[in-house]
């Protein structure tokens, strides 16, 4: 129903599952009405374990954006959470690692406090 009446969808995931749903995103991304965002925290697959269980790992994050781009899918990276001390470091990396697999956006959030 979406395509049907080129309905603007965004997504923002951290599951290689919205690959399932390429051939529709692709449809969508032919009328201008589709960007999918992909979450990747860290490009360490024990740290992904630790801090999100249930959740794909690195590569598979970054196959899902590799397959989303070869589909003509706009697609982009979230750097996300950054944790200052812990993934902090990874930003470059995960930057290059999304824009060779074919992300050509990014954005970040940071935790943390800000004292007044």
């Amino acid at each position: 129903m979406l395509a049907e009446f080129r309905n603007p969808v965004g997504i923002v995931t951290k599951s290689h599952l919205v690959t399932r749903d390429i051939d529709l995103l692709q449809s969508l991304a032919g009328h201008g009405a589709a960007v999918v965002y992909v979450s990747v925290t860290t490009l360490d697959a024990e740290l992904t374990r630790r801090m999100e269980p249930r959740a794909a790992s690195p590569a598979r994050r970054l196959a899902a954006i590799e397959a989303l781009s070869q589909a003509g899918v706009p697609v982009g990276v979230l750097v996300a959470p950054v944790i200052p001390g812990l993934t902090d470091h990874e930003i470059p990396a995960i930057l290059k690692a999304a824009a060779d697999a074919g992300a050509r956006s990014a954005g970040t959030f940071r935790c943390g406090f800000r004292s007044r």
